[in-house]
Order: C-alpha cells, then sequence, then structure tokens
C-alpha cells in the first residue's frame, strides 16, 4: 500500500536516525567496526557499513514494508527477498565511511525515495534525506523545497559579495593529469577536501560551500541521489562537467560534476573547466 507524503518523510526520517544511531553505536562498542568485509573496485566495505545495512533490512522487515533497494554495498535487491514491493530507496549506507573509521565525525546516512519501482531515474526521486554523524538532517520534497532542521534552504539568497574568497570542494586527485586551469583554480580559492559528498552537496545547498567540482569519474547515483535534490530544490545547479543536467537510471556509475549555489559561479567554473 502506497503512503502519503507526509508519512513516507516521517517514515524516512525514522529511518535515517536508526540508520545512524546503529553506526555510531558501533563505532562506540565495536572493536572490529572498520574491518574491511569486502573490497571493490575503487572502494571497501567495513563492517560498519553492513551495520547500516542491517537496520535498513530490520526497519522495512519489522514494519512489513516492502521496497527495491539499491545501496552501495549490497547492490539491487528485494526487502524482504520475493516480497512485492511498492517503493524504491537508493541508499548509501554511510557516505564518508572512511572519516568514520578513523574517528572523524562527518559522515553520514543518504536516503532518496522513488514513489515506482521500475526504471527508477533521477527525475523519479520526489524525497531525499541526508542525516549527518552529528546530528544535522537536510531533507527536500520535489516541488516543495529544501530544508535544514526544518528551516527552507534557499542558496539564491545567500550574500556571498561579502565574503572575502569563496570555497569550493575540489575534487581532481588521481586523475592522470590536472589541467593548469584548475591548479589556478585552486590557488586562487579556498578549497575543502571533506570525504562525504553527501554533506558537502548539502552544505552546498545551505550556503556554506559555493561550489564543488568533482572531476574523478567514480561519483555513483546512490552517492548523491538525496542530496542532489536536496540541492536542487535549494535552488543550486548541478550538471555534468560539461554543463549537462545529470539524469539518468538512479544506479548510474562512474560520474563527474559540477554543483554550484548560483549560476554566475557554475558558468565560472565550467569555463575554467574548458580552458576558457
Amino acid at each position: 500500500m502506497m503512503m502519503g507524503e507526509d508519512e513516507t518523510r516521517a517514515l524516512l526520517f525514522e529511518l535515517a536516525d536508526a540508520v545512524i544511531s546503529s553506526v555510531k553505536g558501533c563505532i562506540l562498542h565495536s572493536e572490529d567496526y572498520d574491518e574491511v568485509v569486502l573490497v571493490r573496485e575503487r572502494d571497501v566495505t567495513r563492517r560498519l557499513d553492513m551495520v547500516a545495512e542491517e537496520t535498513l533490512e530490520s526497519f522495512l522487515l519489522d514494519r512489513n514494508l516492502s521496497a527495491r533497494v539499491i545501496s552501495e554495498e549490497l547492490g539491487d535487491r528485494v526487502i524482504p527477498e520475493g516480497g512485492d514491493p511498492v517503493f524504491t530507496l537508493v541508499f548509501d549506507p554511510v557516505d564518508g565511511s572512511t572519516n568514520a573509521s578513523r574517528g572523524i565525525p562527518f559522515f553520514c546516512t543518504s536516503i532518496a525515495y522513488a514513489p515506482k519501482i521500475h526504471d527508477v531515474r533521477f527525475e523519479d526521486i520526489t524525497i531525499g534525506v541526508v542525516k549527518t554523524a552529528y546530528g544535522t538532517r537536510y531533507h527536500a520534497v520535489k516541488g516543495k523545497g529544501a530544508f535544514l532542521n526544518g528551516k527552507k534552504l534557499d542558496t539564491r539568497k545567500v550574500d556571498r559579495d561579502k565574503r572575502v574568497k569563496r570555497v569550493f570542494c575540489l575534487y581532481s586527485y588521481g586523475i592522470p593529469q590536472i589541467p593548469p586551469e584548475v591548479i589556478e583554480f585552486g590557488r586562487q580559492n579556498i578549497i575543502r577536501i571533506l570525504g562525504s559528498i553527501a554533506i558537502e552537496m548539502c552544505l552546498l545547498a545551505e550556503g556554506a560551500l559555493d561550489g564543488i567540482v568533482e572531476m574523478r569519474d567514480i561519483i555513483n547515483g546512490y552517492d548523491i541521489m538525496a542530496s542532489a535534490l536536496i540541492l536542487r530544490e535549494a535552488g543550486g545547479i548541478l550538471t555534468d562537467i560539461d554543463g549537462n543536467p545529470i539524469q539518468g537510471p538512479v544506479d548510474v556509475r562512474g560520474l563527474s560534476f559540477v554543483g554550484a549555489g548560483e549560476k554566475k559561479i557554475h558558468s565560472c567554473i565550467l569555463s575554467i573547466l574548458r580552458g576558457e
């Protein structure tokens, strides 16, 4: 049975709280929370990731809910197995798991909801929730705005002209050759690499950051599905590095992107990437 918007949003809030609580509990009370249990291309799965996955599964089973779940650790599956799902969840259990494994309290859980099962795409996501380890909750409802702990966000109202320098997240490490224009961009601005792309996109939606440049072709749909909705609903801009809207299926892999709080900054970043 399909739920109403308010009921769905409340359910996702409760789920995000449960996941973050279980992960923090694992870190506090387990000596092997950072143990690597699976090595994947360009990433690993740690025990704390699996604790988060198990929490989501138990949460759905306890409430007799059936869902298609697309997640970083366990892929694309139906919970319960053999069930008849009525919605889709795109789930990154612990975004920033390296931070978490090192005791750096900058990580989150990210949950995106679509009221359909088949051929789910970015544009089908109607609710996104990001809950941080330090207690902050961001969420967005498609067509109704983005919120920080219940307060509506509008990145277009941020007065950036008063800032001495702008702050960007720039992920270019690991690419074969960094263009000189990008190196100069890094010199002229304050650069932060915080280690949780979902939180960084939410900070961009909040206005704390001015832009994000991800150049490594390693971002997957589940990494940004919820935070992309939050950024867009807050009035921000998100495209690929060629300036095209990020669309496609929710299980897309190998993305690079540019996010900005306003059109002027976004256009400036694209010009730099093009060497103009």
